[in-house]
């Protein structure tokens, strides 16, 4: 069975010196990354840790599209001879039961639209958002290729669906899945999601009500009811939150807020404006 990741890319270099070191446990055959125009050290970052597992794509048009970069590296990894794609962001990671049952897991995705947990971590690994969209946060993140169709491009819409239509009874696995990492430190978090919302106010033209009856609630106020994350899904690991707050200082997210927001966006992180 041939295994491959599938990641979107773009100034990811601080964040994948943290993350790539858990990606190295995972047994797959090929790393596949679609290059959205980095500037910074992304590429060798990800040469230095993987190797010749890593393959790296670049597109030479219509960049900033999201549909049409996951659509790259799923053709890819189809006319490669994947047989299962595992569709990972740079700031997620396989649960440690995840790592533990690769095997098992892999063999079901053979057969089935696997629904695995996304556990949405919050200040430290140690915690996990159950606030009301979190509580049955199960996704569609493993492709078996044979069964999976083609990313819709002609809705280009601002946020793509991450997956494509699978053509397989779905079953829910608990126990499992992906961690994500953006709200372990929640000053990146409310940053990055009011700097989406000023883009799409500022690039795509829409109202303000638009924007929150999409992103409010998602963010619940930063109210995320957080639980004890279950041992299981991170066993001893640990990872420091502060390297988002260098990321924030890449990307200027409060400076390009300031610059073209408007205070009827800001429904939430007022504190870290």
């Amino acid at each position: 069975m041939k295994i491959h990741t599938n990641t979107q890319i773009k100034n990811e270099e601080i964040l994948l010196e943290h993350v790539l070191p858990f990606w190295q446990e995972y047994d797959v055959d090929e790393f596949v990354f679609v290059d959205d125009g980095s500037t910074d050290s992304t590429v060798e970052v990800i040469k230095d840790f993987l190797g010749d597992e890593a393959t790296i794509l670049r597109r030479d048009d219509d960049f900033h599209h999201e549909g049409l970069c996951r659509s790259t590296l799923l053709e890819y990894s189809r006319e490669s001879g994947a047989d299962i794609v595992i569709s990972i962001d740079s700031d997620e990671l396989l649960s440690r039961s995840f790592v533990d049952k690769f095997d098992w897991i892999m063999d079901n995705a053979l057969n089935y639209q696997l629904y695995v947990y996304q556990y949405n971590v919050v200040g430290s690994l140690s915690k996990i958002r159950q606030d009301p969209a979190y509580v049955n946060n199960y996704r569609d993140f493993i492709f078996p290729v044979q069964h999976t169709g083609k990313f819709d491009l002609t809705k280009r819409e601002f946020h793509d669906p991450r997956t494509p239509p699978i053509d397989l009874p779905s079953v829910a696995i608990q126990d499992v899945g992906f961690i994500h990492l953006q709200a372990i430190n929640l000053k990146y978090y409310a940053l990055k999601s009011l700097w989406y919302k000023v883009l799409e106010y500022k690039e795509y033209g829409k109202t303000p009500e638009q924007i929150n009856s999409y992103y409010d609630p998602v963010m619940n106020n930063l109210n995320f009811c957080e639980v004890d994350t279950p041992s299981h899904a991170i066993g001893d690991w640990a990872f420091d939150p502060s390297v988002y707050d260098k990321i924030l200082e890449q990307r200027n997210y409060l400076e390009y807020i300031h610059k073209y927001g408007t205070p009827e966006l800001y429904t939430f992180g007022q504190e870290y404006l």
